[in-house]
Order: C-alpha cells, then structure tokens, then sequence
C-alpha cells in the first residue's frame, strides 16, 4: 500500500472522529466548534482531490504526525481540547492544500 493510500484512511478516520466529537458535544459546544468543523471538511475535500493525482506526496513524516494528531483527538474530551484538536487537524491538512 503506497502512502497516499494510508493517509487517505488515517486522515479519514481522524475527520470521522472529529465529526462524532462534535455530534455528541452540547449545543453550546457545538457553536463553538462548528466553524472549525466547517473549515476542516472544505480542507479535507480539497485535500483528498490531491490525493488522487498520479505519484505519491504523502511521505512517512506526513503520516507520523497524522498519527500523533489521531491520540490528541482520541484524548480531546473538553471542549478546548477538541478546538485545539481541530485546528491542528486543519493545520495540518492547510499545509498540504497548496
């Protein structure tokens, strides 16, 4: 399996879990975080039409802190947490929509 194929699923997991943390958050919560969670799906897709392009850009450092992003939103429990959790997240998939 070549990189891009992993971050497709490692990133994609990570998207996933973000929107569950949001949809169990409060409604006080989830004003707050909603506009993240916005960006972050925009992001996301941009990023995934990147993917898809012939050769491999994703490379072993990309997936290492796609992982270390994947515990700090596994460990987000508070709200802040998940807000920070979400702006890295967006961070990182910013960096790679060039």
């Amino acid at each position: 399996m070549d990189k891009d194929v992993e971050m497709i699923r490692k990133m994609g997991n990570a998207v996933v879990d973000l929107q569950v943390k949001y949809r169990s958050s409060s409604l006080s919560e989830r004003m707050e975080i909603r506009p993240q969670l916005e960006v972050l799906l925009r992001k996301y897709a941009d990023y995934q039409l990147i993917l898809f392009r012939d050769g491999v850009i994703t490379t072993e450092d990309d997936l290492r802190e796609m992982v270390e992003l994947q515990k700090e939103i596994d460990k987000a429990a508070q709200t802040q947490q998940l807000v920070k959790a979400f702006a890295k997240t967006i961070a990182f998939v910013a960096k790679k929509v060039v």
